[in-house]
C-alpha cells in the first residue's frame, strides 16, 4: 500500500471536509463483536487511529513490517479499520486453516473494490475477483482443469525450452563478467510459460513492443487495485476526488482500451494457430454456455497476471538470499553434481522422474519461499455473513487477510523462524501442491492461499522453479556485484519493496559466475 500517496489525497481533501466527515464517523453503527462468549479481537494498542482513515496511515513505507511487529506485540489475531472496512489480520496457521478452509463457505468472497470488480474484471468476470457463486465454481474447476498437473506436463517440452533460453541469455552476461538485475530476464521467462499454455505465444525480448505493452498492462493493475489507486473504494465518501483527478476515466481507458485491445490481439492470434492453448478450452466452454467472451478476456487477464511475476519474485528472492549463503549454493551444487555423476552426460533432471532424488535442492526452494514469501498478504477474503470460528466473531463484510511475513516466521509453527534453514523440510519433501492441500499440520507455506481461493497454477509453479534450479545451479553460481574495494556487495534480506501485493527484494545487480565441474 503506497500510504504516501494516500497522505497527499489526505493533505489535499481533509482541511475542507473534516468536520463533515467527523460527524458522518461518529454516527455510523458499527456492529460489535463482543457477545456472550466470544474472545474480543483488539485493535493494537496506541496505533493512530484517525476518523474516515482508521489505520492507514499508522502502516508505514512498508505495512508487512508494522503489521508483523503489531502481531508480535497482541498475537495471532487483531483489526484494523481501513477507510470505511474493518480487516481481520491472522498470523497462525491453525486459526487461518479454520476461518479459510473450515469455515471457508462463509469466507471465500471478494471485497468490493470499484477497479477489480467493476472495471478490470468486468463486473465479476473471471475468476480472481469473482464471488463464490455457481458460476464461479464452473471457471474455477475449468482452471484446476486447465492447470492440473496432467494439463500442465503436455506442455513440458515448452516449459524446458524456456528455461533453457534463460539460461543461455544469462550464459552471455557470465561470458561477458558483467553484473545484471535479472528481473526482467526472470519476469520474461516467467511470462513466456504463462503465454506458452495460455496463448500459445512468446516474447522474445525484453525490448519488444509486446513485452512493454503486458508489462505495463501487469503493473497498472497493481497500481488501481491498491488503496491508493482507487480511494473510493476504501473512503466511499471520497470516491468524488478520483472523479474530480480523473482516476476512473483512467481506469476505463485502460481496461477498455489499452488491456482489452491488447488481449485480444493475443486470443485472436492464439486461436488461429495450430498449436495447443488454454484459451481454446475455453472458447470450448463457450460454446457449451458455460462462459462468455468477457470471461474469456477477464480470464486469461487473471491467469497471466497471476502467474507472470510469482515465480520470477520468487528466483529473484533466490538470487539475494543465495548470493548471501554461499554454504548453501555449496550443498545444492554437490546435490545435482552427484545426480549428473549416476547419469549420461548433459543430462538434467526431470521434474516428474528425477525430483525425490534432489531432495535438498526441493528443500532450498520451500524455504525460498517461506523465508521470503512473493507475497506478504496475498488476495483478501470477506466474510459474505456473520460466522464463529474458534470464538471469534466475524462479522458480515469483515476483510480477512493472511499475513504471510508473520505467518511464515509464527515460531509456533516453524523452529528458529528467522533462520534460512532449508533442513527443516528434509522430512516433508512432498510436491508443495500435495502440501498445500494435506493437513495443516503438514503444510509447508502458505503463499497459494487457502481453502476454496488456493491457487489453481501450484504444479506450474513448482515445476517452473525446479527446471530453473537444476539448470542454472547445474552451470553457475550467483553473486552480488563486486564494490569499490572489489568485495561483493552485501544484502541487507530485511529490506524489500512492497509493490502491490507482491515483495520484491531491493534491486541488485549480481554476477553470474560459470562453474568449474
Amino acid at each position: 500500500m503506497d500510504t504516501n500517496k494516500l497522505k497527499e489525497t489526505a493533505f489535499i481533501i481533509v482541511p475542507a471536509s473534516a468536520a463533515l466527515l467527523s460527524i458522518a464517523y461518529l454516527s455510523r453503527k458499527g456492529k460489535s463483536e463482543e457477545k456472550k462468549g466470544l474472545i474480543e479481537i483488539p485493535f493494537p494498542p496506541n496505533a493512530t487511529n484517525l476518523p474516515i482513515f482508521g489505520h492507514m496511515f499508522g502502516l508505514g513505507k512498508c505495512p508487512s513490517k508494522q503489521i508483523t511487529q503489531w502481531h508480535k506485540e497482541i498475537g495471532p489475531i487483531y483489526k484494523l479499520r481501513m477507510g470505511n472496512q474493518l480487516w481481520f489480520m491472522i498470523s497462525d496457521p491453525l486459526l487461518a486453516h479454520d476461518i479459510f478452509v473450515k469455515a471457508g463457505s462463509s469466507t471465500s468472497s471478494r471485497p468490493y473494490h470499484r477497479f477489480l470488480i467493476e472495471i478490470y474484471s468486468k463486473n465479476n468476470r473471471g475468476i480472481s475477483m469473482a464471488q463464490t457463486n455457481h458460476l464461479w465454481k464452473n471457471k474455477r474447476k475449468a482452471a484446476t482443469t486447465i492447470l492440473s498437473p496432467g494439463s500442465v506436463d503436455k506442455f513440458s517440452d515448452i516449459l524446458e525450452a524456456e528455461v533453457d533460453q534463460l539460461v543461455d541469455r544469462f550464459a552471455k552476461y557470465s561470458e561477458s563478467g558483467e553484473a545484471l538485475d535479472p528481473f526482467k530476464e526472470l519476469q520474461l521467462s516467467s511470462l513466456n510459460v504463462i503465454l506458452a499454455l495460455v496463448l500459445a505465444t512468446r516474447f522474445e525480448s525484453t525490448d519488444t513492443p509486446d513485452f512493454k505493452t503486458m508489462h505495463r498492462c501487469i503493473n497498472d493493475i497493481m497500481i488501481f487495485g491498491g488503496p491508493a489507486g482507487d480511494i473510493g473504494s476504501f473512503l466511499p465518501m471520497l470516491a468524488w476526488i478520483d472523479m474530480f483527478t480523473g482516476v476512473e476515466n483512467k481506469m476505463r481507458n485502460f481496461v477498455n482500451i489499452y488491456r482489452d485491445d491488447f488481449f485480444m490481439k493475443l486470443i485472436d492470434n492464439a486461436l488461429k494457430k495450430n498449436q495447443r492453448s488454454l484459451v481454446k478450452d475455453l472458447y470450448q466452454m463457450k460454446e457449451e454456455g458455460l462462459i462468455d467472451e468477457d470471461d474469456i478476456l477477464v480470464f486469461t487477464s487473471d491467469l497471466i497476471g497471476a502467474g507472470a511475476d510469482t515465480v520470477a519474485t520468487t528466483i529473484y528472492w533466490a538470487f539475494a538470499i543465495l548470493s548471501q549463503m554461499p554454504e548453501v549454493q555449496s550443498k545444492l551444487m554437490e546435490e545435482l553434481d552427484e545426480w549428473k555423476s549416476k547419469h549420461a552426460p548433459g543430462a538434467i533432471p526431470s521434474f516428474n522422474k528425477d525430483r525425490d532424488d534432489l531432495p535438498y535442492s526441493i528443500c532450498v526452494q520451500k524455504e525460498i519461499m517461506r523465508f521470503r514469501p512473493a507475497t506478504n498478504f496475498g488476495v483478501v477474503h470477506m466474510a459474505s455473513e456473520d460466522v464463529i470460528v474458534n470464538k471469534y466473531f466475524i462479522p458480515k463484510d469483515t476483510i480477512l487477510v493472511s499475513s504471510m511475513a508473520a505467518m511464515h516466521k509464527n515460531p509456533e509453527f516453524y523452529e528458529d523462524p528467522d533462520e534460512f534453514k532449508p533442513e527443516r523440510f528434509l522430512n516433508n519433501t512432498n510436491r508443495m501442491g500435495a502440501a498445500s492441500n494435506a493437513k495443516i499440520e503438514d503444510r509447508d507455506h502458505f503463499g497459494f492461499g487457502w481453502g476454496r481461493r488456493i491457487c489453481p497454477g501450484i504444479h506450474l509453479a513448482e515445476k517452473e522453479l525446479f527446471n530453473f534450479f537444476v539448470r542454472f545451479f547445474s552451470k553457475f553460481t550467483i553473486e552480488t556485484e563486486l564494490d569499490s574495494q572489489g568485495q561483493n556487495v552485501k544484502l541487507n534480506l530485511d529490506d524489500y519493496v512492497e509493490e502491490g501485493i507482491m515483495c520484491k527484494p531491493l534491486p541488485c545487480k549480481y554476477r553470474i559466475i560459470s562453474r568449474k565441474v
